[in-house]
């Protein structure tokens, strides 16, 4: 298996279990995330749960389709730039909003979990895996 197919299952893998996470945290959290939001003058975001799931739902999904596309087939620069795309979008989504909303909470943020545990080494792995020209698959 190549590694921009690793990289695709990995990627959707990551994204899968870190939604996952944010999901049911919100859900169980759902008060003390309004509280914190609330602290910082944030008032016009109050999902409820079962409207957050969805959502979440229908963004891994659709990245996850991109990532599957990017990961199957004949190898290019458009799919390799799929994943590393992807990769740097998980990347980026560990310090904002996960750890600033862990820190602002005093400890746990609904997907701070998986965004430092899975997502972080995650993508810099893709990005590293992916870094070389393409091989024959």
């Amino acid at each position: 298996m190549g590694r921009r197919r690793i990289a695709g299952l990995a990627l959707i893998a990551a994204l899968a279990l870190h939604n996952l996470e944010e999901g049911l945290a919100y859900a169980l959290l759902r008060g003390q995330v309004e509280s914190i939001l609330d602290a910082y003058g944030v008032s016009w975001w109050r999902p409820q749960p079962a409207v957050f799931a969805l959502a979440l739902t229908f963004l891994t999904l659709a990245v996850g389709g991109l990532a599957a596309w990017a990961a199957t087939g004949v190898s290019g620069s458009s799919k390799i730039f799929a994943l590393k795309a992807t990769a740097v979008v998980l990347l980026l989504n560990v310090p904002v909003p996960h750890l600033t909303a862990a820190w602002a909470a005093g400890g746990y943020a609904p997907g701070a979990i998986t965004a430092v545990l899975v997502n972080l080494p995650v993508s810099i792995w893709v990005l590293w895996a992916l870094r070389r020209p393409p091989q024959p698959e």
